[in-house]
């Protein structure tokens, strides 16, 4: 069984030296799904594509491969809404953005113990199409229940071709502003269809770190997003 993984703490101990996030994990509270759908097991890898060229940390997507990317275009509907400042900078309870996930199609695994962060547990909830694409999310949570890491993924079986880069700036662009609430999830949306396809593009939007990065191993090709506020990046490792 494959398990997408979140790179952070392999792909940022360079461009951001707090930052330890290797999908840890959370704990969540408020009607998180006990689902126990297993991670799409990835195809033989045969020749396995490049991502797009690796650009350096300032590069922008160019005008003409720049995705349409909104929040308002995909902005999830999630009921309720709390002071970020209980939600660890988030906009909503980890429970409620996997409930709105849940209601989207999405099955989530039960949570496990993170191997990055003490005291965190992950929860990762996939759709996979008829074509074999992947969307994922999966947030890492306290064992009070407050998020501190999460990220989105859409991908390939492995050895495949990229995924279409408008699905994904979708499903990315949607997962931040269930993140960051309308206001920094509008911004944060921008900031992704500008460096789409980048590789360690990194932005704070207000308490909150934000990268981008793609995939492209066993698991899958594809594109990812991640945020992560400082609390998480401060734990110890279990």
């Amino acid at each position: 069984m494959s398990t997408f993984r979140s790179p952070v703490r392999r792909a940022c101990a360079v461009l951001l030296v707090a930052i330890a996030v290797a999908g840890c994990g959370a704990s969540t509270t408020g009607g998180t799904p006990q689902a126990s759908a297993q991670a799409p097991t990835p195809q033989p890898a045969t020749a396995t594509p490049a991502l797009t060229s690796a650009p350096t940390a300032a590069a922008t997507a160019s005008p003409t491969d720049a995705p349409t990317v909104a929040a308002t275009d995909a902005a999830p509907s999630i009921a309720a809404s709390l002071d970020p400042t209980d939600n660890g900078g988030f906009a909503f309870k980890p429970g409620d953005v996997l409930d709105y996930y849940v209601s989207q199609g999405f099955d989530c695994k039960d949570p496990q113990p993170s191997t990055q962060a003490a005291d965190y547990t992950i929860v990762r909830c996939f759709k996979t199409d008829d074509a074999g694409t992947t969307a994922m999310v999966a947030l890492v949570v306290s064992a009070d229940g407050v998020t501190g890491n999460a990220f989105a993924g859409y991908l390939n079986p492995a050895g495949s071709d990229l995924p279409d880069k408008q699905a994904a700036a979708a499903h990315l662009g949607g997962f931040l502003a269930a993140m960051l609430g309308t206001d920094l999830g509008s911004q944060a949306a921008t900031w992704l269809g500008t460096n789409f396809g980048a590789e360690g593009i990194q932005k704070t939007f207000g308490p909150i770190n934000a990268l981008i990065y793609g995939e492209n191993d066993e698991n899958g090709v594809g594109y990812f997003t991640e945020v992560v506020n400082d609390a998480f990046m401060k734990a110890p490792a279990p």
